[in-house]
């Protein structure tokens, strides 16, 4: 993995997960920012990789379905049990190519004791390129 933050939007932040699944699938930047309805938006940044891309060059289903599923950290509160992703639904609008960045914005739409219902979308620029929504099971409860 190279250390390059070039391209990286202003405001984020790396630091290694504590998943190794997580980390060998490429930086991910975050960040948090709170909307003036008070809402908290959880944003991820990660660059399409060579290892990520299909015969064509587009980034795979799979690395999108991945990056899909890290929102998760947005339904997880500091110091409170893990959540881990029960259900997910996802459309993919358009494919990345090679060297995009893709930035997810998810945020919590209900919490229960038990689950977490989470939405994001993923851009490429100002383009969607995908959205998804999943159900996450606090554990423990």
């Amino acid at each position: 993995m190279s250390d390059d933050t070039t391209g990286i939007p202003e405001g984020y932040t790396y630091e290694p997960s504590t998943s190794r699944f997580v980390n060998e699938v490429g930086r991910n930047f975050h960040k948090t920012i709170v909307n003036e309805d008070g809402t908290k938006v959880h944003c991820t940044a990660i660059r399409v990789e060579e290892r990520h891309v299909n015969t064509w060059g587009l980034a795979h289903g799979g690395f999108m379905a991945a990056v899909s599923e890290f929102m998760s950290a947005g339904g997880y509160e500091p110091g409170g049990p893990p959540v881990v992703a029960m259900e997910m639904s996802m459309q993919f609008i358009r494919a990345p190519k090679l060297g995009d960045l893709i930035e997810t914005r998810s945020y919590v739409k209900r919490r229960t004791r038990s689950v977490v219902f989470i939405y994001a979308e993923a851009f490429v620029g100002d383009d969607i390129v995908f959205s998804a929504s999943s159900l996450h099971k606090v554990v423990g409860s």
